[in-house]
């Protein structure tokens, strides 16, 4: 067959798949006003198109978040991978959801067919209250004006975007052999690709055109792709190149979201879609012929391309700029804001907003304490007086411990620099170890897999350096304070005073230590951990990849030994040298063995003979180092399935090394079978969390441990009334591709300890509140000694054995200040009890 007549055939396919036939938008049936509907397409002949969009419209009654799910199943549909299955997260009120039937693809995958589609199921998830449903529609999708070429480039099965044609390997246009890509996440352009592509070749009118060029694949977990040199050539003159030092490409590119606050214009679009696909607009003036677009680049990386798209422009006629170009005056071709917009309306109609209220006005500047995990945004500002009177009661703390202390700015008018001092507590010119921290707004997925954006001040950035104040938008300011051991008792007195925009207002810090010092934690609590990925990617050589990753498992292990984490799934390398270093360092910084070795087994290939022989040695050469044995996890929430497998290596590890410890992460309760494969079992809210669910597992003489509940302080009280021995918090450092972009990945980014080591010093404030967790531990642990022999200690602990409670469902709807109020209590009976014990040696 000829190359030309190959075209013309590729042409006329496209245009019968992809054009609309619809005039308007076409209305759908709807049975009664909400949630479920079903609509029987098998009667009904309506003219759409891949190019065509289903939209639905409606309105969610509920106060909270919920599922919304579309299933679609054509005639070839007969289980869950043959049919389209869509999730999203609606917010509280009016939604409207846009999909596009381009993208409809099943698990196989495989385009439905549009014209025998036979139903339409909208429904709600996990039973949640019905929506009411306005309308649903059919409605024509994009049409481009006559002369663009769009070409979405990718897998012939990859999902396409309205009104794009797609190109797949084999299409005579592509020059080399590229392999296509196609990631968890981003619009039909974006996510799908072609990777190691030498360039394509068109044949063009004479005009003058803007070329747009998708040049940037989006990623995949905790990889982002990273070419730092690459370049495009349009009839071999250069017409665009991009040249990184790995340094720079490190900050410009993979940390740029660090310096973007969400608040006070929280778009999403801007924020994120925008710059999504790393679009590049040039102007053409092409005398009309052959097109040659070549994609230079030393690595497959460089050479990728997710879509084209060229557009007639006669002359810069429209005023529309170009996003995100500033004082740029370049202006768009019609099919190019045609094609932007479009991508805008499909992100932010997928990537909705979830209801918020602003903070409420400030006439002034103002430092309010608040509590640990109140919302920043509620906190109305106090009055000078006020905030005064609320500090100057001194905060109770005991030797050997750590406190938070935090506070919401609010501010008048915007300051880039404001001046804060901070004088941290001290007694007889002895001070109290302090950090600063301040929040910073970035948009988060608030459901790790949902499609809801909410405000978020969770990262905290250690120091002062860089803080800023935005008018009536509050800044988080936490001030973490560490006793010493030997310190005296008595009172600490310090003050913050801030001073912004000729305001100044000055809190006093009043620590009061009693003189008794806390017992360890009884139950080890912590997050798993691993180095930074972009590690892998910019250093120059093997051995300075292994010392880099090494000093930054070190200053993790440092950071949170000094906030005192107690429990540990460690950075482990993979050869046996490393992973004894990684284990000694640990434990000499005090972590509770067992340390869990999450990733080991899985790393070591999918082969289970050459797993055993990989973990026999790592065993036996721990063993004869004299360190504490690890804690080996055999399987992550696994699928039914695989359990018979799983049970097989599991005995053969056992028949090894009796002494094994072999752990496990459980999230239904059909895996409970497994129970008899481990010594450790990893438990969550999906497996049963209650304490009656703590006791089945230890029934089974296997040693229970929680993972991943999600409300950080509940590691201390729920923990100790659970009767679990640890709980593990996932995750220290796992970004999905961009680090501050949770929208680019299957889930959002989980950032404990920012996604860099010691470079810069980040947070998550849930962090703090995991060590705040360990502290509670600790205040209870000291309740239990002292209810030996302490009437008062026991009828406490006995109120709190009952007043806590015993189902993680009721525990985890508790507000934050039921947490606290609990440890303040046992504060307060420890000071009566001191002052007690004072009072009698003083009158002896």
């Amino acid at each position: 067959m000829s190359r030309g007549l190959w075209l013309v055939i590729l042409l006329c396919c496209h245009a019968a798949m992809a054009a609309t036939r619809l005039e308007g938008p076409l209305p759908l049936p709807l049975a009664g006003k909400q949630t479920p509907q079903r609509l029987d397409l098998s009667t009904h002949n309506w003219p759409i198109g891949s190019d065509d969009e289903l939209v639905i419209e409606g309105h969610n009654p509920s106060a909270r978040p919920q599922t919304l799910i579309l299933r679609i199943d054509d005639k070839a549909s007969v289980n869950y991978r043959s049919r389209v299955n869509l999730e999203r997260i609606v917010a509280p009120g009016p939604f409207t959801q846009r999909f596009a039937l381009s993208e409809w693809r099943t698990s196989q995958p495989r385009a439905l067919a549009l014209d025998k589609l036979t139903k339409l199921y909208l429904f709600m998830a996990d039973n949640a209250p019905s929506m009411t449903i306005h309308r649903w529609y059919w409605e024509p999708g994009l049409t481009l004006p006559e002369g663009t070429i769009a070409l979405d480039l990718g897998a012939a099965a990859a999902p396409r975007f309205t009104g794009f044609e797609p190109m797949s390997p084999g299409d005579p246009r592509l020059i080399g052999h590229p392999t296509p890509i196609l990631r968890p996440s981003g619009d039909a352009l974006v996510r799908d690709g072609l990777r190691n592509l030498d360039g394509v070749r068109l044949d063009l009118a004479k005009g003058r055109y803007q070329l747009t060029l998708w040049l940037d694949d989006p990623g995949e977990w905790e990889y982002l792709p990273h070419p730092f040199e690459r370049s495009v050539l349009v009839n071999g003159e250069p017409i665009w190149a991009e040249q990184w030092q790995p340094q720079e490409w490190l900050t410009q590119r993979y940390l740029a979201g660090q310096s973007r606050e969400a608040l006070p214009n929280p778009d999403p679009w801007q924020l994120f879609g925008a710059r999504q696909g790393g679009p590049v607009h040039v102007t053409l003036n092409h005398p009309g012929g052959p097109l040659t677009i070549t994609l230079v680049g030393h690595s497959p990386d460089a050479k990728y391309l997710a879509g084209l798209l060229l557009a007639p422009y006669p002359a810069p006629t429209s005023k529309q700029a170009l996003p995100n170009s500033g004082k740029d005056l370049a202006v768009l071709a019609d099919a190019t804001a045609i094609v932007l917009t479009k991508q805008r309306q499909l992100f932010l109609e997928k990537w909705t907003l979830a209801p918020y209220s602003p903070a409420p006005a400030s006439q002034q500047l103002s430092l309010t304490p608040i509590a640990d995990a109140a919302p920043t945004l509620q906190i109305a500002p106090a009055s000078t007086a006020d905030a005064q009177q609320q500090t100057s009661q001194p905060v109770l703390a005991a030797r050997g411990s750590q406190l938070l202390l935090e506070f919401a700015i609010h501010a008048a008018t915007d300051d880039p620099a404001p001046l804060l001092v901070i004088q941290p507590p001290e007694q007889a010119g002895s001070p109290l170890a302090l950090t600063p921290y301040y929040g910073k707004w970035h948009l988060v997925r608030p459901q790790a897999s949902g499609t809801l954006l909410a405000p978020s001040d969770q990262e905290l950035v250690e120091g002062i350096a860089g803080l800023t104040l935005l008018a009536d938008e509050p800044r988080r300011l936490v001030l973490q304070i560490t006793v010493p051991r030997d310190a005296p008792a008595g009172r600490y007195l310090g003050n913050i005073q801030l001073l912004s925009q000729q305001q100044l207002v000055q809190l006093p810090l009043t620590i009061e230590v009693l003189p008794l010092t806390l017992p360890a934690a009884s139950k080890p609590v912590g997050i798993y951990v691993e180095a930074p990925p972009y590690l892998n990617w910019l250093s120059p050589n093997p051995e300075a990849l292994k010392q880099q990753i090494a000093e930054a498992s070190r200053c993790d292990l440092l950071r949170l030994a000094k906030l005192g984490i107690s429990g540990l799934s460690p950075a482990l390398p993979q050869d046996e040298a490393g992973m004894r270093e990684s284990m000694g360092e640990a434990v000499g910084l005090g972590f509770v063995p067992p340390l869990l070795a999450y990733t080991p087994l899985k790393r070591w290939g999918g082969d289970p003979a050459s797993q055993l022989d990989q973990w026999q040695a790592r065993q036996q050469a721990l063993t004869a180092s004299g360190l504490p044995p690890l804690a080996w996890s055999l399987f992550d929430e696994p699928d039914l399935a695989t359990l018979p497998a799983i049970t097989t290596l599991a005995r053969e590890m056992k028949r090894r090394d009796p002494a094994v410890i072999r752990a496990g992460h459980f999230n239904h309760p059909g895996q409970v079978g497994l129970l008899a494969e481990v010594e450790i079992a990893l438990i969550n809210a999906g497996f049963g969390a209650d304490k009656a669910d703590v006791a089945r597992v230890r029934q089974h003489k296997v040693s229970p441990w929680f993972y991943n509940l999600g409300t950080p302080r509940a590691a201390g009280f729920y923990l100790w009334q659970s009767g679990a021995e640890g709980y593990l918090q996932w995750h220290g450092r796992m970004p999905t591709a961009l680090p501050y972009d949770p929208t680019d990945g299957r889930e959002s980014d989980f950032m404990l300890l920012g996604p860099q080591a010691c470079e810069a010093h980040r947070l998550s404030h849930d962090l703090l509140l995991l060590q705040q967790a360990i502290e509670d531990l600790r205040w209870l642990a000291w309740l239990e000694q002292e209810a030996r022999y302490q009437v008062d200690a026991a009828l406490l602990l006995e109120r709190l054995r009952e007043q806590l409670p015993t189902r993680w469902q009721v525990a985890e709807q508790l507000p934050s200040a039921a947490w606290i109020q609990w440890r303040r209590e046992i504060e307060q009976l420890a000071k009566r009890l001191k002052t007690l014990q004072t009072g009698a040696n003083s009158s002896s």
